[in-house]
């Protein structure tokens, strides 16, 4: 696929969105966390992927379609199988992916992301690489919550954002252009090494099942995978569905 190149405008960083505010924790609230999938109202070739807390004794669907709402964007068509594909295929290797720490709540953020770069790259019969391109200023350029319209800058930044108050992840993508670029709430808490901490939600866990998405997967079937459309627990190791699925794909 060509990479689609629009004119160098001015963005802002994401720090102009991240009113600092006290976080969500995990355990302060009885409800569970699915993903749902989207397209964006105003363009069929631009995708997301929502991480959706659900309250207790509320309707998954009506939160999903709330969250999708919010985002700009309708349900995509659903896919019920183990490993599947959600349309983005990079014909350009590895994909490089920058950093935004602006309103991180921890130093540990980037390692956490670069963490899941070797996951991801390291399938027997894949293809697949994903590398870091160090730190930027930019603000996911289709991030919906970045200042002005959404457009494909050439770029997959990876930042954060005050997301709205159920959400607390968002990765948008490129059917037709090779572009991804995800944020994370500064709603809620977060902890780092992969392991279960009460309170919070683990940071590794959720880039690692994003950059599933970035590397062109969709969600399975397949309870032990980590593209399983809900957050269980700490996870930071690849299923093999996963393995099965990123090998198939490339």
């Amino acid at each position: 696929m060509m990479r689609s190149m629009c004119a160098a405008v001015g963005i802002a960083a994401l720090a102009g969105l991240l009113a600092a505010a006290a976080p969500v924790a995990a355990a302060d609230r009885d409800s569970r966390v699915i993903a749902v999938d989207g397209v964006a109202k105003h363009d069929a070739g631009l995708r997301v992927e929502i991480l959706v807390e659900v309250a207790d004794g509320e309707s998954a669907r009506r939160a999903g379609d709330r969250a999708l709402e919010a985002q700009g964007a309708r349900r995509a068509p659903p896919q019920s199988a183990a490993y599947t594909f959600n349309g983005l295929r990079w014909d350009v290797l590895p994909v490089v992916q920058s950093y935004n720490p602006a309103g991180q709540p921890t130093s540990a953020a980037a390692t956490a992301l670069r963490n899941t770069y070797g996951d991801w790259s390291s399938v027997p019969g894949s293809r697949f690489r994903i590398a870091s391109g160090g730190t930027t200023s930019r603000c996911p350029s289709i991030v919906k919550e970045c200042p002005g319209r959404q457009f494909f800058d050439g770029f997959n930044d990876v930042g954060w954002a005050r997301l709205g108050r159920t959400t607390l992840g968002v990765t948008w993508y490129g059917t037709s252009i090779d572009e991804a670029d995800m944020a994370i709430s500064t709603r809620y808490a977060w902890s780092t090494g992969c392991t279960q901490v009460a309170g919070a939600f683990d940071l590794e866990t959720v880039y690692l099942h994003e950059n599933g998405h970035v590397a062109g997967l969709g969600h399975s079937s397949d309870t032990s995978a980590v593209m399983y459309p809900s957050y269980q627990t700490a996870r930071c190791t690849l299923g093999a569905d996963d393995r099965a699925g990123i090998a198939a794909l490339y």
